[in-house]
């Protein structure tokens, strides 16, 4: 069988390395050590994420609509691993900084059932959660990059709308290691993640008979630098550089908080008071639209995460080139990013800071969070038909 070997984009990977070193001598020299280290773990991330084609949206379409399970399967394990390794870690003192680790705990909510089942459903719509979208917009896909503006619209108009969602009935936060002590919460998180990727294991074995558990493991045509990187490699790296973020920013990793802020402070720009709305007088937020961006650390691992995408597809040679958009595949962009724009700021995250690092944190809203955006996507797949052929 031939194979076509892409030529390396040296000038796209050569405008990759100049922003990465300007960056790092940036946060080196003005900023600190801490967003230094964010930030290369934020390149880890990209490069991760573009290599191994490690996106939630594809993986729960392709089960939900031929049983193929081998994403979603490296997601189970990507998250079995997370819990086991954050348990030693939450609560306890950084390596890289002088305070305690806290995971991400969110309430478990009215908004958090309707903001993730909204999600859930918009992304099947743009084709990317909020990390597919930032790293695939990275390497040059325009319907992507128009998707993230109006994930950032859409985050903008959450926080406007936040008092509303914020009076709906909710539990609160709800921490399984406060629950039930570290190791039993680790137990039945296990379990759980357990019957689940059974579950997925034997539908797909069910419907599709050439399906192979080894898939996820597979390192035939691995390239180092080029990719493409196997499924278990992506998920082990993630995990990795999901816990050194946890080290050097002191919570887990998270991605839309920074779509909202970006939003934010542009349209404080032109003048309009965001700071009067009641979500940006919050402790955090509040600091994150007076400080300057890249104070914020998400800020600083989502740029992280753009040029690591972005070396790596100049890599692989598969940076994108201009291309007319249909129709229809416009509509999708503007809809899918502003809903999940909403539905993020509503749920407290995406398949990133609320699944994957809420999971990982031992938080109940995570499995709330896991289960309506799974449904919405259910839903999502059917919606999307009408805008792609």
């Amino acid at each position: 069988m031939s194979t076509i070997t892409k030529k390396i984009d040296l000038t796209v990977l050569g405008y990759a390395v100049l922003a990465t070193l300007l960056f790092s001598f940036l946060f080196f020299t003005q900023v600190g050590n801490r967003h230094l280290y964010v930030f290369l773990i934020g390149i880890g991330l990209g490069v991760s994420l573009y290599h191994a084609s490690f996106g939630f949206t594809g993986g729960w379409r392709n089960f939900i609509e031929h049983r193929i399970s081998s994403s979603l399967r490296a997601q189970i394990i990507m998250l079995g691993l997370a819990v086991i390794l954050f348990s030693f870690f939450i609560g306890s003192n950084s390596w890289i900084y002088d305070g305690k680790m806290i995971g991400a705990i969110a309430p478990v909510s009215v908004s958090v059932v309707v903001g993730s089942f909204m999600f859930g459903l918009a992304m099947q719509l743009a084709g990317g959660c909020g990390s597919g979208t930032l790293f695939t917009a990275s390497s040059g896909n325009g319907k992507m990059v128009i998707t993230l503006v109006f994930f950032m619209i859409g985050s903008l108009v959450g926080t406007y709308h936040f008092d509303f969602w914020k009076s709906l009935p909710s539990f609160g936060g709800v921490s399984l290691m406060n629950e039930f002590g570290k190791v039993n919460s680790v137990l039945l998180q296990l379990s759980v993640l357990t019957l689940l990727y059974y579950f997925i294991y034997k539908s797909d074995q069910k419907r599709n008979v050439n399906f192979k558990h080894s898939d996820i493991f597979d390192f035939s045509n691995f390239d180092l630098f080029k990719g493409p990187w196997p499924l278990i490699l992506g998920a082990v790296l993630l995990v990795f550089f999901n816990v050194l973020m946890l080290q050097a920013a002191g919570h887990p990793w998270g991605i839309t908080f920074a779509f909202g802020l970006w939003a934010a402070k542009i349209v404080q720009f032109f003048g309009v008071e965001v700071s009067s709305w009641s979500f940006w007088q919050l402790s955090y937020p509040s600091t994150a639209l007076e400080n300057s961006l890249f104070a914020d650390p998400t800020t600083v691992s989502n740029l992280g995460i753009i040029f690591g995408a972005l070396a790596a597809s100049a890599l692989a040679g598969n940076f994108f080139k201009a291309s007319l958009i249909n129709k229809k595949i416009l509509i999708a962009a503007i809809l899918g990013g502003f809903f999940m724009g909403y539905g993020a700021r509503l749920s407290f995250g995406c398949n990133v800071g609320a699944l994957f690092s809420g999971i990982a944190s031992g938080s109940l809203h995570g499995w709330v969070w896991f289960l309506f955006a799974f449904i919405g996507s259910i839903i999502g797949v059917k919606f999307r038909r009408v805008f792609y052929s």
